[in-house]
């Protein structure tokens, strides 16, 4: 049975009152730890939300940290607790690249390119659900159906894209549905929507399993054209089976996307913070790991141990090195993408200054192709 903890969403102001001691510095546990964490998140009723707040209570019970959750459904909501400095850590899909590049939403005059670096990498399987009932058998079936577009996430807006084109199909063949990435289960099963894009164990796809049969759409293909197709679209992710979902009959595997969904922090963190943060998620990881069905995910086995759009933080490095996950090509591509990042930075006041009120993804894409070659 899977343990879900729910927090208040007063829980931000709630920790903000807690996290420094009467002289202004940061209490910590014996291992290292601040005594008082926040961090932010999905929404409750998400598979990230549940094993987030898993891994939150083992180390509050085995570390004595107090760590508290800040739900949000959009990539803003989680990504401003983090820049303001009201959470140290955010768990986010893919939102941690755009906050990184100043993509879609984060290409706005209030953000720019953020210094964030990762502290943990777990990854989970994510994928298309449909109702059972509603004849659509492949991705190639959504084509005129309506299909969950969740507003303010362009992590799960640019997953779904790549799946849809899996089945050759665009946003342009699908009829696109905005609703909140938290919201699309009972869309589902009203009706408003044809197909959702959710992590696979959510308890409110198991809850909506509860009321309406529903199947998972299969990418049948890891390899071929239509993964080439998935790659292009969304290149932070893999296709890999997934079992025991909603949906799913005992034993049966699906073909989903796989990703990381990492934990990070800016990259002015103190490095022995989270260096103590990752060496306390490595060792307690056996009174977590069966919490829920991704929390396996969190260990160093399956965990993202190289960078590839993000730098990892110094204190993960020196971790990952400690434990012989650590390579020179690793080390490489993190100095590679420190260096664009400071160059995202340096570019960004330069590209707001010519823009004027002009200021859109767009053309802040195009300014990094000119200015900032890959």
């Amino acid at each position: 049975m899977k343990k879900i903890l729910t927090f208040s969403a007063m829980a931000l102001a709630a920790a903000l009152t807690l996290t420094a001691c009467g002289d202004g510095e940061t209490q910590t546990t014996e291992s290292g730890l601040p005594s008082q964490m926040v961090w932010s998140t999905y929404g409750t009723g998400t598979s990230t939300y549940a094993d987030t707040a898993a891994v939150a209570e083992a180390l509050t019970s085995a570390e004595g940290a107090n760590i508290r959750i800040v739900p949000s459904d959009t990539a803003i909501g989680q990504l401003t607790p983090l820049r303001e400095g009201q959470a140290g850590y955010t768990r986010t899909g893919d939102a941690y690249i755009y906050a990184f590049e100043a993509d879609y939403d984060f290409a706005v005059p209030d953000w720019g390119p953020q210094d964030v670096q990762v502290t943990w990498a777990p990854t989970a399987p994510h994928g298309l659900m449909v109702r059972a009932d509603s004849g659509i058998e492949s991705v190639e079936d959504l084509k005129g159906k309506k299909v969950a577009r969740a507003t303010a996430n362009p992590s799960v807006q640019n997953k779904t894209e790549a799946i849809l084109a899996y089945g050759g199909l665009t946003w342009d063949d699908v009829e696109p549905v905005n609703i909140s990435y938290g919201d699309q289960a009972q869309g589902l099963q009203n009706g408003q929507i044809d197909a959702l894009y959710q992590q696979v164990y959510g308890s409110s796809l198991f809850e909506l399993e509860s009321a309406v049969d529903v199947r998972w759409l299969e990418l049948s293909e890891p390899e071929g054209e239509a993964a080439d197709r998935v790659e292009e679209i969304a290149p932070s992710t893999y296709i890999d089976t997934f079992s025991n979902g909603p949906g799913q009959e005992e034993g049966e595997e699906t073909y989903g996307l796989y990703y990381a969904v990492p934990m990070i922090t800016m990259a002015d963190t103190p490095e022995e913070e989270v260096h103590a943060l990752a060496t306390a998620l490595h060792e307690n990881f056996d009174g977590y790991k069966d919490v829920t069905q991704t929390t396996p995910g969190w260990g160093l086995d399956k965990a993202q141990v190289e960078p590839t759009e993000v730098p990892f933080h110094p204190g993960l490095v020196r971790f990952l090195d400690e434990q012989g996950k650590w390579s020179e090509e690793a080390e490489a591509k993190n100095t590679e993408l420190i260096e664009r990042g400071q160059a995202l930075r340096e570019e960004w006041p330069k590209y707001v200054e010519q823009a004027g009120d002009n200021i859109n993804a767009e053309d802040w894409t195009a300014w990094k192709d000119e200015n900032i070659p890959e």
